[in-house]
């Protein structure tokens, strides 16, 4: 694995985030707007840093979690599936817990079949 990075997709799946201090000023995963429940303004984010850098675990975690939330399951299992393609990397959720790219997935994944189940 490649050096640790910050996320903030923990609060989505029940990891609680970093604090705002702790993130960088330009917030490149749109930890900001995803924290206020500004989805829109996090997904337009997101997809435009995507096209930069269109395989970062970051970016398509984070959008992942805001297509869940947003009831987009095969868009989030599309995305889960793109981090699982790539690079295990270790990303850091809090200053004090890191978890790899494929474990936050595989989290996300379990989670989508969640809520496939409560929605039949």
């Amino acid at each position: 694995m490649r050096a640790t990075k910050l996320i903030i997709v923990a609060a989505m799946l029940g990891v609680p985030a970093a604090s705002a201090g702790a993130q960088n000023r330009t917030d490149p995963y749109a930890h900001n707007a995803i924290e206020r429940g500004q989805f829109s303004e996090a997904e337009a984010s997101l997809r435009a840093q995507l096209l930069v850098e269109p395989a970062k675990p970051e970016l398509l975690l984070n959008l992942a979690a805001i297509y869940a939330r947003t009831n987009r399951l095969e868009q989030a299992e599309a995305l889960y599936a793109r981090v699982m393609a790539g690079e295990d990397v270790s990303l850091l959720l809090r200053p004090d817990y890191a978890l790899g790219a494929h474990a936050i997935a595989q989290r996300g994944l379990r989670k989508l079949d969640v809520q496939r189940t409560a929605g039949r």
